[in-house]
């Protein structure tokens, strides 16, 4: 009787994975692009290098958990078609915005949803973490860059002054009399952080039972790089001081850096284990209770309609995208034609301040003169519709030349703009002892935002609902120095109210 039990399992799990294949196939075929790119981030980006890890994480994890496949037999469950109509609900969203990241979660979430469709609640149940671990095949955290820099410089100065080091502080910049240090980007810790989260929830799973503990090793692989990272960005300055910059400094930054990472990762690691509750023979699954143990006997026959609905859900995203894509052409002949007499005369070739906006349908540098004033320096960027090649906002796009201008600080200001009191961005920016205060802000839709999350709404918006298609966004610059900024500002705010409606430069406009 167990072995004919067992046969019976064995044949429902074949024709399963048969189904589970199928789709799987439809699913990365219809979403090519999106995996495409994600596979891409991995390789190509150094804080997401350890995602290359994650698949074989998971065929580990679903191993681990092996008893399954002789003791559970799949079997079809409609419930997967709530996740797989919000992923691809998802994804269109992300698509629709242009955020990739937006798009890879989508595509995380139709797999899952695919998983439980095709194989139902009590093996989704049983492989709960490896599925739920997929999430990390995403490549998410760049947002939290400016905040971890921001959290690292303040925790430098409180251990210079511990030490009564006097320290001068302008935004990311930090001087000591030993020498100048600037906490750039790839100081910020975030390659330690996500690699260190993505450990540390795979050891709450293997090595604890019990959720407290699993939840505090959880919020520990968060605490503990970014703490971590304060101290090493402190060691650095701290040795770089007490050896007159001889130590610490170019390549020796980053082969101390490492090591640090390394050592913390150990300790970590050592401490996370000693109060480990999970014993070699304990299994993930209680299989002598009565939910695990009934199965009930499904024929190939049952799993061809939810294969063909789920394949269904899945290209429906993509086909829709393929519609809305048609509306492009409406808006390819526009062309945005600045009024020199307002927005000035080009200065392409002799400025020295260049935003950076990949795929733009038009790039205008401009110099606005000014009587008994400085001239005021002007950047548009004009996409006549956004498209997954030709984003207005992602990654390598900005108002910073990361490799010639650091940001020293930003924030929102209120200025007039078309009549209304309007936000915008505001960044300081630093190069070889020049500032410069940078406004900038976008248009899409016809609306103004500072908001780049905004920004994305409003572009998706406008392609589901029929809206404008084409955007912009407007920065404006000038030098400056502590003595003069308020008055730049100034200077920025009178212009920004001078200038007209960005749609009414438009030519071609439906």
């Amino acid at each position: 009787m167990a072995d004919m039990q067992l046969q019976e399992i064995k044949t429902q799990w074949r024709n399963a994975s048969i189904a589970l294949s199928a789709v799987t196939v439809v699913v990365l075929v219809s979403f090519f692009d999106t995996v495409k790119e994600l596979v891409l981030t991995w390789w190509d980006k150094p804080e997401y290098n350890h995602c290359l890890l994650i698949l074989p994480i998971i065929i580990y994890l679903i191993y681990e958990r092996r008893e399954i496949f002789h003791k559970i037999a799949p079997g079809p469950s409609w419930l997967g078609l709530l996740p797989l109509l919000g992923g691809g609900g998802l994804w269109l969203l992300g698509d629709l915005a242009d955020t990739n990241v937006v798009r890879q979660f989508g595509l995380i979430i139709i797999l899952q949803g695919c998983i439980l469709t095709i194989l139902g609640k009590r093996v989704f149940l049983g492989l709960l973490f490896p599925i739920f671990y997929m999430v990390f095949l995403v490549p998410f955290g760049d947002f939290l860059v400016p905040a971890l820099q921001d959290f690292t410089t303040v925790f430098v100065i409180m251990t210079l002054n511990l030490f009564n080091i006097p320290v001068f502080v302008e935004g990311v910049f930090l001087s000591i009399a030993a020498g100048d240090f600037h906490v750039a980007e790839a100081c910020a810790g975030l390659r330690f952080l996500v690699a260190t989260v993505a450990l540390g929830t795979l050891m709450a799973n293997v090595a604890y039972k019990t959720w407290g503990r699993q939840v505090t090793v959880v919020i520990l692989s968060f605490l503990v790089p970014i703490l971590a990272n304060g101290l090493r960005a402190s060691g650095i300055i701290l040795v770089a001081h007490w050896s007159d910059m001889k130590y610490a400094t170019g390549v020796d930054h980053l082969v101390y850096g490492w090591i640090f990472f390394a050592v913390v990762l150990l300790i970590f690691i050592s401490i996370a284990m000693t109060f480990t509750n999970r014993g070699p023979d304990d299994g993930y699954i209680d299989f002598t209770k009565k939910y695990w143990s009934v199965n009930t006997p499904v024929s190939l026959k049952k799993f061809i309609l939810p294969l063909i609905i789920s394949a269904a859900f899945v290209v429906s995203a993509p086909f829709y995208i393929s519609v809305i894509e048609q509306r492009y052409q409406a808006f390819a002949t526009n062309t945005l034609v600045p009024d020199e007499k307002i927005w000035g005369s080009d200065n392409s070739i002799n400025a020295d301040w260049k935003p950076q906006y990949h795929g733009a349908s038009q790039i205008f540098h401009m110099r606005h003169e000014e009587q008994n004033s400085e001239a005021i320096d002007i950047y548009i960027a004009y996409y006549k519709y956004q498209s997954q090649d030709a984003e207005m906002i992602r990654f390598g796009n900005g108002v910073v030349q990361q490799d010639i201008w650091a940001r020293v600080d930003n924030r929102k200001v209120t200025t007039r703009l078309n009549g209304t009191n309007t936000s915008v961005n505001e960044i300081l920016l630093q190069s070889s002892g020049q500032k410069r205060l940078v406004w900038y802000w976008y248009w899409v839709d016809g609306r103004i935002t500072a908001s780049n999350y905004k920004a994305k709404i409003l572009d998706a918006k406008a392609k589901l609902l029929g809206g404008r298609l084409d955007s912009a966004v407007i920065a404006l610059s000038l030098s400056f120095d502590d003595l003069n900024i308020d008055q730049k500002r100034a200077q920025l705010a009178k212009f920004a109210a001078s200038l007209p409606p960005l749609d009414s430069m438009v030519t071609g406009s439906p």
